[in-house]
């Protein structure tokens, strides 16, 4: 207690005598804290864990990898090998366009394990993600797995409980906090050394654990992901997490000032813990499954069609072929398909695949428009039960939100379009009307690019993760004010 009255009559004298006092009760924190050879092995059980995810993590991250290049080296391969064929039959041949993982997802997989890992481009229809991880990880999968976010968002929150829910009750029960406060440190002061002892503990854990982190990203990174994009992503992924984290610290400690005795401040701050990792989650999904559902697979799919039976296709029959038809004879001047100087069947195709891209960009935007709805409710209320901010704010981050999803989609429906347009240029420009032998060469092939995925970049997530991190920020400020309202309402027993 002697630092105490020596920082407390220099407060008298100095300005920053309210810091001195602080950081003497920080101090005494912490020499309570090393002396605590529970809080030891907890701290090296959990320092376990988050390096034994990032390993996990990053070999999980290197094995899909070279999964990845090879599968895209083989689809390249019979891309390139077809030989001499019609154009058309080519885009029907297809290809796949595999996306790259990005190296953020070994801290955070997100939803990556359950929206595909390739996309099959073909001919006259965009389809979805194929190859989902989690149909083949069996029930187990439905529980989550081992992730350095996991630890983060479960497992950190549950140590801050237990640094703090003894702050001010455990001093009560001893006696001491009558002691410290005759001693004239005041009840702010205390707060104050005690959330400077909680945030430096939890700082030993995670500043090696994200050096880790930014080691293994460093890695990781390959040309699909600037470094520097990475690193700032990381960056803000630590801002994120120290507000959630310092948000438990201090509603432990605002708890403890406003509880009679510790066990009622852990119990509290216990049922709050698994309301928030684990209820408000479960609960909010529903809601918001409820409130914004989702067409099924078939539903999506009968739209799609629908719209596309209002095109003509391949029917030389349907009335909006023939209005196409009539155009383009207009817009040449001629009177018949064969005195066309360009093939007409070509520019049939390509003004089918023109009407598909619109219906597709209609009908796949309105479906991530509902899937943003959803995440929008789900996280509504992460004010006040954070997890449901920083879940989403850790997938933006890393890269593995159905945002970056819809990203990754869009970048392939794009090749997938410049695979089309090129075939049917090829057949407008080339062919002759009626030819059904005509073949391009394998150069042709050759001559459309591999599928090249660039990531966006950190302002991205950022404008699609503004509003969680409000949440969280509010989360922090809310808790600090309850803690110090709860601590200027002291009065010693």
């Amino acid at each position: 207690m002697s630092e105490i009255v020596v920082a407390k009559a220099r407060a008298a004298q100095e300005p920053a005598g309210r810091w001195r006092v602080a950081r003497a009760v920080a101090l005494k924190e912490w020499a309570e804290l090393r002396r605590d050879s529970r809080l030891a092995w907890l701290f090296g059980l959990v320092f376990l864990l988050m390096l034994g995810a990032l390993a996990f993590g990053a070999a999980q991250h290197m094995r899909l990898d070279r999964e990845r290049a090879a599968a895209a080296a083989t689809d390249r391969a019979l891309w390139t090998g077809q030989g001499a064929k019609n154009p058309h039959a080519a885009a029907h041949f297809g290809q796949y366009a595999f996306k790259p993982q990005s190296p953020l997802a070994l801290a955070d997989p997100g939803v990556d394990a359950y929206v595909g890992e390739a996309v099959w481009l073909e001919a006259h229809k965009q389809n979805e993600a194929q190859f989902r991880a989690a149909r083949d990880a069996g029930v187990g999968a439905r529980l989550g797995g081992l992730s350095f976010a996991f630890v983060l968002q479960t497992i950190m929150p549950l140590v801050a409980v237990l640094l703090g829910f003894a702050g001010f009750a455990g001093e009560r029960e001893r006696g001491t906090l009558r002691q410290l406060m005759s001693l004239g440190a005041s009840p702010v002061d205390i707060l104050a050394g005690k959330a400077l002892a909680a945030l430096g503990a939890l700082s030993v854990l995670l500043i090696p654990a994200f050096a880790a982190a930014v080691l293994a990203t460093l890695l990781l990174a390959d040309h699909d992901f600037s470094v520097a994009d990475q690193l700032e992503r990381l960056l803000a992924l630590s801002f994120g997490y120290g507000l959630y984290l310092a948000g438990f610290v201090f509603l432990a400690l605002g708890v403890s000032a406003f509880a009679k005795s510790t066990r009622t401040a852990l119990v509290l701050l216990l049922a709050f813990w698994l309301a928030n990792c684990f209820l408000a989650p479960r609960v909010m999904t529903d809601v918001a499954k409820r409130a914004a559902p989702l067409p099924t697979a078939l539903e999506f799919r009968n739209t799609i069609a629908e719209d596309k039976n209002k095109t003509f296709g391949h029917d030389e029959t349907h009335p909006s072929f023939i209005a196409f038809r009539d155009s383009v004879l207009a817009q040449y001047g001629v009177s018949r398909i064969e005195d066309l100087p360009v093939n007409f069947r070509g520019l049939a195709l390509r003004k089918d695949d023109e009407n598909g891209f619109v219906i597709f960009d209609k009908h796949f935007g309105a479906l991530q428009a509902a899937f943003d709805a959803q995440d929008r409710l789900r996280a509504a209320p992460g004010f006040l039960f954070p997890a449901l901010a920083m879940q989403p704010f850790s997938t933006s981050f890393s890269g593995t939100d159905s945002w970056h999803q819809y990203d990754f989609a869009t970048a392939a429906e794009a090749h997938r379009r410049r695979i089309q347009t090129a075939a049917s240029e090829d057949l407008i420009h080339n062919a002759r009307y009626g030819d059904a032998s005509y073949v391009a060469s394998r150069d042709m092939w050759e001559r459309i690019p591999s599928f090249d995925y660039a990531a966006p970049a950190v302002s991205f997530a950022l404008s699609h993760a503004r509003g969680d991190l409000v949440a969280l920020a509010l989360w922090a400020v809310l808790t600090a004010a309850l803690a110090g309202f709860a601590a200027r309402r002291l009065r010693p027993l």
